[in-house]
């Protein structure tokens, strides 16, 4: 499992992209500016006149009517409204026509009298005729008002362009509201912004008139509907009552005699009902003795009759008689019989009178008899009465308060109806001028300081921006720690940039270690040499070869002057041109290539003719040889490793050049056979993938890999690698100086 490395920022990597891409961001910086203060500069000022109104919370009740048109003005959604309304296309339409803006300066100027004016008329013309002839090859036929088209199209572009200027602005905490307008002409715009304010007043004001007399059409309607609707009410009100024959309207007196009667009735039956009750019982009762005299006197009407008392008042003294006359005379002395004949006269006439009191008894309960039936009769004709009054006083109530309620509201109406009309002849509103517009002295755009700033900052940011994103997009190898997080390989060192200018016509310019050995570049490749003497702990590579990714990376000179610092330190060094597609050591080195490493391996030439010294001491070089056209049979056979293996005896170090990874296979065969494989990268030009993908393909054949040499590092100020190489400055002051130690250094190395 890899260890997990947390990347930080580093501050100078961000300087060093910037000082590197430092003119891209200077153009990009003067481009923006340098746009943004023409354009600032030549644009023709605007002015903006401003117009303050307050836009009250609730309606002026000036009359009841606001419930008919009453505008909820509680809520933030109502001057969002407001604020709509002011900027709406029906206020802009009629500020155009008060105005007249259709023919107005501001919106319409006239052409200017030049070449560019004339050239931009032409073209616009000449757009228009061919969309025209366009459109008219596309008809179908449907004639079509065009003029009207255009002139709609003209007036909906007009209102269109109005509206942007219009600018509200409320103040916040307050029911103030800044209302205005932008144009070229100050006094434009102070004319718009106020004659925008009225229109805004006007059309509110419009519209609650509107409102007002709508609400009078619905009322005067209604009133029509509702006066039929009173009379008809009223009529069958009055037929009720003269079909019910009502004299007096239906009251709580009414009800109240009305019950009084049959609360009345009911007492008066109940005592009828007793009375008939006790009269019957007296009467039964004397119908029950009447066949027995001596019971006779126990009835109280009886016993309370003034000729039966008398009767028994005689009988007492006729017995009293009899009793005193029958002491002195018989039974059927006429005195005696005189006495019973008058006892049995006053029986008899006692007898009558007590049938005279029964039948009396008797009429009595008749008479009680015919009382209760009457008041009974009389109860139930009142109860039928009271229902029929009251279904009566129903209906009544029915038809009455219909009558009134159709009254009622036939009045509200007509109040409605007169409170809406004075409304209509009110011209007041919540909506009020504070300030009126005045004309502006100074123009509000453009804003030459804010503009100019602008631009430098947004020059800055683009200037930085553009130059992080290409650097974003470039993705080469340019640090030695790229090589060491991205890669995985060792950093073997870097090859500073360097240029031939200078170096006489009979020295390879390639040698830069041979005409310049106290440069930064020779350092280098002796840094390199030493790193590869070093790499392993057990001992150095022998066969080592250079190889890169692609073509034009530097791999046959990086290996040429290895080979010459190699030799300065090795008794024997061997350089071999294995690249027999395009190969380039025997130009460096000045020697002739057709015999050589081809030869060898086909059997047409034996290897010590093959091989020849170089001018430098120690180091032999074996050239290309004729070119074959099988090259990577060739360089993969056996034949191959035997070479190197005899090479082995006779030579401290071999180094092989060899054709780049990417283009053919010849460098993945002969990584097998080889100790070390030495990567060159050209720094800023070789591609991430490309190396990544070249590393893959030598791990597949197990290459052993001893690291990696950046080539071609710039090492100028605005170079990534400055720092790395700002201590190596080892030449001399003067050019005479350079060209003394260079040809002593040929002296010391070149041989014969």
């Amino acid at each position: 499992m890899e260890e997990y490395r947390e990347k930080t920022i580093d501050l100078r990597e961000y300087f060093r992209v910037f000082l590197k891409r430092r003119w891209i961001i200077i153009t990009v910086f003067s481009v923006v500016v340098l746009f943004t203060a023409v354009a600032t500069f030549t644009a023709t000022p605007v002015y903006h006149a401003t117009a303050q109104i307050v836009i009250e919370k609730e309606n002026p009740n000036l009359v009841s009517i606001e419930e008919v048109m009453a505008v909820d003005s509680t809520g933030t959604d109502y001057y969002q409204t407001q604020y709509k309304i002011i900027r709406s296309r029906t206020v802009a339409r009629e500020v155009i026509r008060r105005l007249d803006l259709k023919n107005s300066p501001e919106f319409f100027p006239p052409p200017k009298d030049n070449i560019l004016s004339d050239i931009w008329t032409g073209v616009r013309d000449a757009v228009s005729g061919t969309r025209d002839w366009i459109g008219s090859l596309l008809k179908t036929g449907i004639p079509k008002d065009e003029t009207a088209d255009q002139d709609a199209a003209l007036d909906s572009e007009l209102v269109s362009r109005f509206i942007e200027r219009i600018q509200v602005s409320p103040i916040e905490n307050s029911r103030l509201v800044n209302v205005g307008v932008e144009a070229k002409d100050p006094a434009m715009s102070a004319r718009m912004t106020n004659e925008l304010v009225h229109a805004y007043i006007d059309q509110n004001l419009e519209t609650k008139l509107t409102a007002a007399k709508n609400a009078a059409k619905w009322l005067s309607e209604r009133i029509d509907d509702m006066r039929q609707k009173v009379e008809a009410a009223e009529k069958a009100l009055l037929n009720y009552k003269e079909e019910q024959q009502i004299i007096t309207d239906f009251s709580s007196d009414a009800e109240n005699i009305t019950a009084q009667k049959l609360a009345e009735l009911n007492t008066q039956l109940v005592e009828a009902e007793s009375q008939r009750v006790e009269a019957e019982t007296r009467y039964r009762q004397a119908i029950s003795i009447e066949n027995s005299p001596d019971m006779l006197d126990s009835i109280p009407e009886v016993l309370s009759n003034d000729l039966v008392k008398e009767v028994k008042k005689m009988e007492v003294v006729l017995f009293n008689s009899m009793s005193e006359l029958s002491k002195k005379y018989g039974r059927n002395h006429p005195k005696m019989v005189a006495i019973e004949s008058e006892l049995a006269e006053l029986k008899k006439r006692k007898q009558i009178e007590t049938g005279r009191v029964i039948n009396s008894l008797k009429n009595k309960y008749k008479l009680a008899l015919a009382r209760e039936e009457s008041l009974k009769a009389a109860l139930a004709r009142q109860k039928a009465e009271s229902l029929s009054l009251n279904k009566k006083a129903v209906q009544y109530s029915v038809f009455q308060r219909e009558a009134e309620s159709s009254r009622n509201m036939y009045d509200m109406l007509i109040k409605r109806f007169k409170e809406t009309s004075l409304t209509e002849e009110m011209k007041t509103g919540n909506i009020r001028i504070i300030d009126t517009a005045e004309t502006p002295k100074d123009p509000v755009k453009p804003n030459k300081k804010r503009n100019l700033l602008l631009a430098v900052i947004l020059g800055t940011a683009m200037g930085f921006g553009l130059a992080l994103f290409l650097e974003y997009l470039d993705n080469t190898i340019k640090l030695p720690d790229e090589i060491k997080e991205d890669l995985n390989i060792p950093f073997l060192g870097a090859v500073p940039a360097f240029s031939s200018n200078g170096v006489p016509d009979h020295i390879p310019s390639e040698l830069v270690t041979v005409y310049s050995p106290n440069s930064a570049v020779s350092e280098a490749y002796r840094s390199i040499r030493t790193g590869i003497l070093f790499s392993s702990a057990d001992t150095s590579p022998q066969v080592i070869m250079v190889t890169s990714v692609s073509p034009l990376e530097g791999k046959t000179t990086s290996a040429a002057n290895l080979s010459v610092t190699l030799a300065s330190a090795e008794s024997r060094v061997l350089l071999i041109d294995a690249d027999m597609r395009r190969p380039r050591v025997h130009k460096v080195f000045g020697l002739d290539r057709k015999i050589g490493l081809s030869n060898v391996l086909v059997g047409t030439a034996p290897l010590k003719n093959a091989i020849t010294a170089s001018k430098v001491e120690g180091l032999d070089i074996l050239p290309v040889g004729s070119i074959p056209p099988n090259p990577s049979e060739i360089i993969g056979s056996r034949k191959m490793e035997q070479l190197l293996d005899a090479l082995r005896e006779n030579y401290a170090r071999v180094i092989i050049d060899t054709p780049p990874i990417v283009s053919v296979s010849d460098a993945l065969v002969l990584s097998r056979m080889v100790d070390r494989v030495l990567l060159v990268i050209r720094s800023g030009e070789t591609p991430r993938p490309a190396i990544q993908s070249s590393l893959a393909q030598l791990q597949t054949v197990n290459a052993k890999i001893m690291g990696a040499v950046l080539n071609a590092v710039g090492v100028g100020r605005d170079s990534y690698y400055y720092y790395q190489y700002s201590h190596y400055y080892y030449a001399e002051d003067s050019e005479q100086t350079r060209k003394k130690a260079r040809v002593k250094n040929l002296g010391k190395h070149v041989r014969g």
